[in-house]
């Protein structure tokens, strides 16, 4: 019997999809649902800021959430295009982390989810998720086919082959 689904959460569409299975087999089978997100540090700070036009992370984030660090009158989206600071990309990184997981937990009690819990993780992607999987003890794991990755022609993106040939628990990948 499935009593824990980790959903790996990006905010990519598929992942936004795939975070919606979960949260619905959690609802169904009355099980706990912890959401990992991995940061994606070590990123150049350009193609961070275009993944996240590309897939709309930053859109939802409003002006007074925006952190402390970002001028006035900028958004999150422009401070990173712009940014030559690591500290500065790296807690900004760190904070659209922190909205997403945001997100993807009122998210998943929308749909019934009962039980959920978030985590931001650092790392490499695929073995962040693994362990997570590992040390929460779960049954399954929810995860789209791809990211936000810049590699499109590929069946399953690496992370999601990754973790579906490394895992021992039971995975899923959603499109």
């Amino acid at each position: 019997m499935i009593k824990n689904l980790l959903a790996a959460y990006d905010g990519s569409d598929n992942g936004r999809r795939a975070l919606d299975v979960a949260a619905e087999l959690a609802k169904s089978l009355d099980a706990k649902l912890v959401i990992v997100h991995v940061l994606m540090q070590g990123r150049p700070a350009k193609e961070l800021a275009r993944m996240a036009e590309i897939e709309h992370l930053v859109s939802s984030v409003p002006e007074t959430d925006t952190p402390d660090f970002v001028p006035s009158g900028r958004t999150p989206y422009d401070f990173l295009a712009a940014s030559r600071s690591e500290g500065k990309s790296m807690r900004l990184i760190a904070a659209l982390g922190e909205q997403l997981t945001t997100y993807a937990k009122n998210r998943s009690e929308e749909l019934g989810a009962r039980h959920v819990e978030t985590i931001v993780l650092d790392g490499d992607f695929a073995d962040e998720i693994l362990e997570a999987a590992d040390a929460h003890m779960t049954d399954m794991i929810v995860m789209g086919s791809r990211g936000l990755g810049t590699v499109r022609s590929a069946v399953l993106g690496s992370v999601s082959q990754k973790v579906l040939h490394s895992a021992t628990q039971i995975v899923v990948t959603v499109k």
